[in-house]
């Protein structure tokens, strides 16, 4: 580890690591919901229209049990196991889900140079509280990465699209 000094006014900041730990952050969960939305709509649609083709039960009360399947056996856990791989990975997804606690101070000109090494994870105490804020980041998680995988695959799609006339 390189020599834990700050930069002063004549020398030029060196990058440096220093020693983090990181702890779960507490967000507020209705905007994490709102930033889902979309993904989360557009899949309760599907299970929905899925659920009632396939039940012989009135559609008011499919969408009932149809909602409550889905929020029970989807929403909930897939959400919690998005957040979990995130959160799990904090140097690949750049500390997501984390608030970051150097253990040595920062000065502000060295704030952009320095390399954080984590040390110990604090995760909050378990409650439905926070399950729900772990699921509305989870999905948050898992919106981008539908969003970048569309966008990769529209590159092949796109050229193949081209090459039969499209957009010309």
């Amino acid at each position: 580890m390189e020599e834990a000094r700050t930069a002063t006014d004549g020398e030029k900041p060196r990058r440096r690591t220093v020693i983090a730990d990181l702890l779960e952050s507490t967000p507020n969960a209705l905007g994490h919901w709102l930033l889902a939305s979309p993904l989360i709509l557009f899949l309760l649609w599907v299970w929905l229209d899925l659920f009632a083709h396939y039940s012989p039960l009135p559609r008011l009360v499919d969408w009932v049990i149809g909602v409550a399947i889905f929020v029970l056996l989807f929403l909930l856990p897939l959400g919690v196991l998005a957040h979990r791989l995130v959160t799990s990975l904090p140097r690949l997804f750049h500390h997501a889900g984390w608030d970051l606690e150097p253990l040595e101070p920062i000065s502000e000109r060295e704030m952009y140079l320095v390399r954080y090494r984590y040390g110990d994870k604090y995760r909050a105490a378990n409650s439905w509280r926070r399950a729900w804020v772990r699921a509305a980041q989870g999905w948050v998680y898992l919106e981008i990465m539908v969003i970048f995988a569309g966008a990769i695959l529209m590159i092949p799609i796109f050229f193949s699209v081209s090459d039969f006339g499209f957009g010309r």
